[in-house]
């Protein structure tokens, strides 16, 4: 995102009942390669952002993005490899200072491939390239980390909770963004859907990222900090995620050191929903 300079890819990044749970044909709820090895989820991303300028008043901001995603899974040396295809991507933000910015699949160009282990625990292969200003809309890297929910990596029982934290540093040609995100989950239990048993995970916890970024020959520094709620429901016989949501409030502030202002307060608020298609 800009404001002033600052950038939208700190939004788009941050980046999912009753019964015996758990058991897979791997003996447990981790990731292996899936009974579908190639399918296509639905992302979907809203986020609406305050920044009190001061005497300047209060600027608000909307963005949001979908993508289509193709994924194929493959053996890997990790556990599980998965290559990406963004086939369609529609991302934009609306901002008071400046026109809307926008981005498209014909912005990326080749395919996000990372590993996982059983846990989902995500590690970058190679990323395909954004084009130009898409980058601050744009980051196929965060996929890696933020797209797939942690698993415990062995067999469950309704009522277990795991802790996981996720944590990573992206640079990009336009700047930097770290994150760390700390989430419990809890294994709800069983759920049916059109006639399939589905694993009910929830989880919550707190997330916290700082990002850096050049526009306009000044450096913006944003940085945020808030609560992440959220659940996904898992598909034991196929070793996939079926569907997710979540949802962020956050409260942090913006930089512009070369400007001579102070750091502006911000207000956050994210809501995400991810689905395989033809489920």
């Amino acid at each position: 995102m800009k404001y002033v300079a600052a950038s939208a890819i700190l939004f788009f990044g941050i980046a999912a009942c009753s019964g015996p749970g758990g058991v897979n044909p791997s003996g447990g709820l981790m990731y292996s390669v899936p009974e579908t090895p190639s399918v296509v989820y639905i992302a979907e991303s809203n986020q609406d952002i305050a920044i009190d300028a001061g005497a300047m008043g209060s600027m608000n901001m909307a963005a949001n993005s979908e993508a289509e995603l193709a994924m194929a899974f493959t053996s890997g040396t990790n556990g599980v490899q998965v290559t990406t295809t963004f086939q369609k991507v529609s991302a934009s933000m609306s901002q008071p200072m400046g026109g809307a910015q926008t981005a498209t699949e014909s912005d990326i160009d080749g395919q996000l491939v990372f590993t996982m282990d059983k846990t989902g625990k995500g590690t970058l292969v190679s990323a395909p390239e954004v084009k130009g200003a898409a980058e601050q809309l744009i980051s196929p890297a965060t996929f890696v980390y933020e797209f797939f929910p942690r698993l415990p990596g062995g067999a469950a029982n309704p009522g277990d909770m795991w802790t996981d934290t996720i944590q990573y540093e992206i640079t990009m040609s336009q700047g930097e963004l770290s994150s760390e995100s700390i989430l419990t989950y809890t294994l709800v239990g069983d759920t049916v859907v059109d006639g399939k048993t589905l694993l009910h995970v929830s989880y919550e916890g707190a997330a916290e990222a700082v990002g850096t970024g050049m526009t306009e020959g000044m450096e913006v520094i944003q940085s945020f900090s808030g609560d992440v709620v959220g659940m996904f429901l898992w598909d034991p016989a196929r070793s996939l995620m079926v569907s997710g949501e979540s949802s962020q409030d956050l409260d942090g502030t913006v930089e512009v050191p070369g400007a001579g202002m102070p750091a502006m307060p911000m207000t956050v608020t994210v809501s995400n929903t991810v689905y395989l298609q033809g489920v």
